[in-house]
């Protein structure tokens, strides 16, 4: 194969070339792309396609960002991407975002300054909006309200706001979460029920409380101080096994312990098992975020679901309807939290 057959292959195939093949113009071509097809005559539009397909010509997203102002590209800003709960978000927002023609830059922000760098990365390429998927941790997202007017739109899922911000947003009830799951326990018997709480520095742990204090009166239970112990699922696993002895060790047991999150729970399973005691005959054991490994502990786990998945999925077709409507009104959305009935919790 000589050289300039090889140049030839080599070459990158324009939309100008398809209008030669075709025998129309770079417009006619560009309205096929577009699907601006009404007024074209059908053996035009067969003859373009054609040429499109024999010289397996792809349209430059360069060349089409010039044009549109877009780069068909949105970013994803993800904290705490080890975590598989989350990750299984991205399972619905790529596809969803591929489909709409859109590619997702996917960043991991661990902290405040990952996540202004991210932010910063964004703006450089460019994309066309981002989507936050965040921890409820109360952070200073004052560098958001700093935002140029040409800022892409944004779309935050599970974010404690700091500031007033001009954004669609997703959260979902965790004070919602954990009253149900107090009134199923209430309704199979338990009287004494002990909540392991989250982290202080995020919002969820105050809501699961609240939620907790309001179902425990709307029940006619007392509050008890003793039944209650932080479980910080940012700490060392040994914390956790010492916590849940010395819930354990309170007189009156309790009869179940909701957990701060599935982790915790599963720490939890193991040490009231090793203090002898059986689950859930003894004592009922409840987590919370449905994590993939739920049903595989002995016994599955009774958990509370977070929506990540639909919070992705609607993330993603909220941040697309403001791409092709910018005034449309702001969205928040809150979403259920759903108890999941699995065998650490039967009736006693």
């Amino acid at each position: 194969m000589g050289s300039l057959t090889r140049q030839r292959l080599a070459k990158r195939v324009t939309i100008k070339d398809v209008a030669e093949a075709a025998g129309v113009s770079v417009t006619t071509v560009s309205n096929v792309l577009n699907q601006r097809t009404e007024a074209m005559a059908e053996t035009t539009l067969l003859r373009i396609q054609e040429a499109i397909h024999s010289l397996n010509y792809h349209p430059s997203r360069v060349a089409r960002s010039l044009v549109t102002r877009q780069t068909a590209t949105i970013g994803l800003i993800i904290a705490e991407i080890e975590t598989p709960l989350f990750l299984q978000a991205l399972n619905f927002i790529e596809p969803i975002a591929r489909s709409a023609g859109h590619n997702v830059l996917l960043c991991s922000a661990q902290n405040l300054a990952d996540e202004q760098q991210a932010v910063n990365l964004l703006l450089e390429k460019q994309v066309d909006g981002i989507i936050f998927l965040s921890t409820s941790i109360y952070i200073d997202d004052e560098y958001l309200t700093r935002l140029p007017p040409s800022a892409p739109p944004i779309v935050i899922i599970n974010r404690t706001l700091t500031h007033q911000l001009g954004f669609d947003q997703i959260q979902w009830d965790n004070q919602g979460g954990v009253m149900a799951v107090v009134s199923y326990l209430f309704q199979h018997g338990h009287r004494r029920i002990a909540l392991l709480r989250g982290p202080a520095t995020r919002r969820s742990s105050t809501e699961r409380l609240e939620g907790y204090r309001r179902a425990l009166q709307q029940h006619s239970l007392e509050y008890c101080e003793d039944y209650i112990r932080l479980a910080d699922f940012e700490a060392p696993q040994e914390t956790w096994a010492q916590t849940a002895a010395e819930l354990l060790a309170v007189s009156p047991r309790p009869s179940a312990i909701l957990a701060s999150n599935d982790i915790v729970a599963a720490v939890v399973l193991r040490t009231v098992q090793r203090a002898g005691l059986r689950v859930p005959q003894d004592i009922a054991v409840i987590g919370y975020d449905n994590q993939p490994f739920c049903t595989f502990l002995n016994p599955a786990l009774t958990t509370v679901g977070v929506p990540i998945v639909e919070a992705g999925r609607l993330a993603t077709e909220m941040l697309l309807h403001r791409l092709a409507e910018p005034y449309r009104p702001l969205e928040r959305v809150v979403l259920p939290c759903s108890l999941i009935v699995r065998e650490s919790s039967e009736a006693i």
